[in-house]
């Protein structure tokens, strides 16, 4: 099933069953992920990413819908238990990238525009998100951090930052094929 394609009948009890596990454990592997990441700080980033990229086995197997509810799940829960709030927020305004990175594939053909139109996404998010967290939410310490950073080397976090969910869009497709290739022949109760 192509992670565009709609289901087109009604699901039996045990499609739904599996459905759900699927996309509650992919859920709570998430969040683990997640609280890790809160643990270590050096993975403000980088657990977000992991974690968003848990999104595709649900997204996979049973549509675009399956994904999101994986990720506004995940995305509350590690707003309330995590204790990286930064991290918590990179992942809502960015860990949907994998839901809808095949929209926009599909939509742009050609690969500079496509490029261009994926940096202009990342970094909008990127900005939206601390907008939102130094003034909506007033969390200080973030606010103070960039302060303190100087205007050089922010542009350069967010360049550098920019690059990495380059990186992250291009390792996901590898992922999608190794998915379907050596995981998927290996849940076949999900289909069954």
């Amino acid at each position: 099933m192509s992670p565009d394609s709609p289901p087109t009948r009604r699901r039996s009890s045990r499609e739904m069953s599996a459905m759900i596990a699927l996309c509650g454990l992919m859920t709570a592997l998430s969040v683990v992920l997640m609280l890790a990441g809160g643990v270590m700080f050096i993975a403000t980033y980088a657990a977000p990413l992991l974690a968003s990229a848990l999104l595709l086995p649900p997204m996979l197997e049973y549509g675009r819908r399956a994904g999101w509810t994986c990720w506004l799940a995940t995305g509350l829960l590690a707003l309330i238990l995590g204790l990286d709030k930064e991290a918590a927020f990179f992942y809502l305004f960015i860990g949907w990238w994998p839901l809808v990175k095949w929209q926009l594939e599909k939509r742009v053909p050609k690969k500079t525009p496509r490029l261009l139109l994926k940096l202009a996404i990342f970094l909008a998010a990127i900005l939206a998100m601390y907008a939102f967290i130094g003034y909506v939410l007033h969390l200080d310490a973030i606010t103070a951090e960039f302060g303190e950073m100087g205007r050089v080397m922010t542009a350069l976090f967010f360049a550098a930052t920019a690059l990495c969910l380059l990186l992250y869009d291009r390792l996901l497709m590898p992922l999608v094929a190794l998915y379907a290739q050596k995981l998927r022949p290996k849940l076949k109760f999900l289909r069954s």
